[in-house]
């Protein structure tokens, strides 16, 4: 069940993987200025947003399956129109349905994930399906150094990916958790006072963000960090002179760190306090950034180091996060506490690629990492000093 479940994101993973890359080279080769380049990336984000929003509604009506299967048909729709309409105003809209579909399947895989996990190898859990996710980006990423494989082929074989994710998951069925979208009665006794039992109810996400700050503020600057990067980071490449194979490499570096440590990681989250570890990350992200930033033009080796850095840090901090929230939260509450979170990285990946965009505008090509170093900077701190004042974290045990 968990293995079908872990399989469907995979493959929509892949679509992913072409897409980050084929659409930020096909808008440098149109010559497009840095900010539409920012507006495309900001709309899948954007898209992202409102379909946290309408995700658990629609799992309430018609189930996870079904949720599932509807999103992944909308987002291989609209994949194929973004070859039919090959302009950067049609792509804003079509990337925001897009990014709504993407956040209703993933809502459905994490919150099963979620409910499935033990408290004790919750990091370690998240960590092997992030490690598969990433293995499936890096799969489809690559198939961009492919001689034979055009952009309208690689489109088709994005659109089909998202199609073919619905097979593993409504053939056989996982139970994708609960699905009502609201809490039933495992709230802890001193969690809230009376007086909140409404925005309970209700839904409000911001009662997981009085739990868990930590794992919010750590969603809110991955989406801030890590959309900005992939994202841009192909242009960014672009204009330091790397060939489209030499990007696509460079790129992948990203989650080849990102596999390489995210297990271990994980399972030093289930060792110790989970926030130190978001803080320790957060830093090696900070500096990584930084050292981008100074090297500028530098190598193709070098560049592919430094990327690898950073993916090790950068990339694999959403799977602690996620961990961390998890920790605080009852088994009912998987549905909805998995939107908050992915609204809170949504809200981040709308703002991040603008933000960056805005600062390379201002400051040079080489402010994109300069701003990724500085978000990064923010999250360490803030980690450490919620550790400080708050004392150790006590996950719940259900």
């Amino acid at each position: 069940m968990l293995v079908a479940l872990i399989l469907g994101i995979c493959v929509i993973q892949i679509a992913n993987g072409i897409l980050q890359i084929l659409l930020p080279l096909r808008l440098a080769e149109a010559a497009a200025p840095p900010l539409v380049v920012g507006a495309v990336a900001s709309a899948y984000s954007v898209g992202f947003v409102a379909g946290c929003w309408a995700a658990s509604r629609l799992i309430r009506r018609i189930g996870g399956v079904g949720a599932f299967a509807a999103f992944g048909l909308l987002a291989a729709a609209a994949t194929l129109a973004l070859q039919l309409l090959p302009d950067a105003t049609a792509w804003v809209g079509l990337r925001v349905l897009m990014g709504m579909s993407y956040v209703g399947m993933l809502t459905v895989g994490e919150s099963g994930l979620a409910a499935l996990a033990p408290v004790h190898a919750r990091g370690s859990v998240f960590s092997l399906y992030m490690i598969a996710c990433k293995v499936a980006v890096i799969g489809g990423q690559m198939l961009l150094a492919s001689p034979g494989l055009s952009g309208p082929w690689l489109t088709a074989m994005a659109a089909l990916c998202y199609g073919l994710s619905l097979v593993p998951v409504v053939a056989i069925r996982p139970p994708a958790a609960p699905t009502s979208a609201e809490p039933q009665s495992a709230e802890p006794q001193s969690a809230e006072p009376q007086s909140a039992e409404h925005g309970q109810r209700s839904g409000s996400p911001w009662r997981f963000v009085r739990r868990s700050p930590v794992a919010f503020a750590g969603c809110l600057v991955v989406g801030l960090c890590n959309t900005a990067v992939t994202g841009i980071g192909p242009a960014y490449l672009a204009g330091l002179g790397l060939s489209g194979a030499g990007v696509a490499l460079v790129m992948s570096g990203i989650q080849v760190g990102s596999v390489v440590l995210q297990w271990p990681i994980g399972r030093l989250s289930d060792r110790r306090d989970r926030r130190l570890v978001i803080c320790g990350v957060a830093g090696t992200a900070m500096v990584a950034a930084l050292l981008i930033a100074k090297a500028g033009a530098a190598s193709q080796d070098v560049l592919l180091a430094l990327f690898t850095l950073w993916g090790s840090a950068g990339m694999s901090l959403y799977a602690i996060c996620v961990a961390h929230a998890n920790d605080h939260a009852a088994p009912e509450e998987t549905v909805p506490l998995a939107s908050a979170i992915l609204l809170a990285w949504a809200v981040g990946a709308a703002l991040g690629p603008l933000l960056a965009t805005a600062a390379m505008e201002w400051f040079g090509h080489g402010a994109l990492f300069a701003y990724v170093g500085a978000m990064s900077g923010g999250l360490t701190l803030f980690a450490a000093l919620r550790r400080w004042f708050a004392g150790p974290s006590r996950p719940r045990r259900t």
